[in-house]
């Protein structure tokens, strides 16, 4: 196994952390988990401005947690800010827990198995140097997790859509785009399939 991919599979499966704000929306009142979520994305905020200002930190930072941040990264906002403000947006923009609840599972699996299906098995580029073999993974992924909380129909059209919405070369990050944009089409989808969700 390349380097590429190990560092890949250190990335995606600290994506899985996602599950912690999944499950906390899911299962407390929202406004806590709005308020929590805007703190936690205020310390990341200060420890970035930390990296940024302090170039021995941002080279600790970067050595002891080889993997999880990619180069373009090393003196940029790190994806993690990213994924926690799409999550709270998508929270504070929609209020259907399934959809925002299904945006969040999306970019958990969908966009983790994506990555790492693309970048062993992907060999037929699409969008933006994604692979049809990493969308296929990112379909199955989100149709799977959709089947928990949707019919068949609303699953499948759903999974079809994030796959799309994955495969976009977003010039921002994914991780902000992924859970807003997912949670707006669920809605705009209920409201166009007349067997509902």
């Amino acid at each position: 196994m390349n380097e590429i991919v190990k560092d890949e599979i250190k990335r995606k499966s600290f994506h899985l952390l996602l599950l912690l704000y999944t499950a906390a929306f899911w299962y407390l009142p929202k406004k806590i988990v709005v308020l929590a979520m805007s703190a936690i994305i205020i310390l990341v905020g200060i420890l970035e401005w930390s990296r940024f200002t302090f170039q021995k930190f941002n080279e600790f930072f970067v050595k002891n947690f080889k993997g999880l941040y990619r180069k373009e990264e090393i003196n940029k906002i790190s994806g993690l800010i990213w994924t926690l403000s799409g999550a709270l947006f998508a929270m504070l923009l929609f209020k259907n827990r399934e959809f925002v609840l299904a945006s969040f599972l999306y970019l958990a699996f969908g966009d983790s198995s994506a990555a790492l299906i693309g970048r062993v098995f992907g060999k037929h580029k699409i969008i933006g140097g994604k692979s049809l073999e990493g969308s296929a993974a990112c379909f199955l992924s989100c149709f799977t997790a959709g089947l928990f909380l949707f019919n068949l129909p609303f699953a499948l059209f759903g999974a079809m859509l994030a796959a799309f919405i994955e495969a976009v070369p977003w010039k921002l990050n994914d991780n902000f785009w992924m859970q807003i944009v997912n949670a707006g089409l669920l809605t705009a989808l209920s409201l166009i399939l007349p067997s509902g969700y």
